[in-house]
């Protein structure tokens, strides 16, 4: 039998709704930032026209407005 190698890759268990004490951020948290920023910019860049800001962030406008009341923009 052929022994396998060991990965020396660390574990990480991830919990559910788990936070990180000393006020890290997950990368979730992190790219929900970076997101909501990005469509506030897009959104006063065109009027907030959201069938503009929808072409320009290249996703569907029923998208654009699911996010918007997920970031509270609105």
């Amino acid at each position: 039998m052929k022994k396998q190698k060991e990965s020396s890759a660390p574990v990480v268990k991830k919990r559910k709704g788990a936070e990180l004490t000393n006020g890290y951020e997950t990368l979730q948290q992190v790219l929900d930032k970076v997101e909501c920023a990005h469509i506030a910019k897009t959104l006063e860049f065109t009027d907030w026209n959201l069938q503009k800001s929808s072409r320009l962030l290249d996703i569907a406008r029923n998208t654009l407005k699911t996010k918007i009341k997920k970031y509270r923009l609105d």
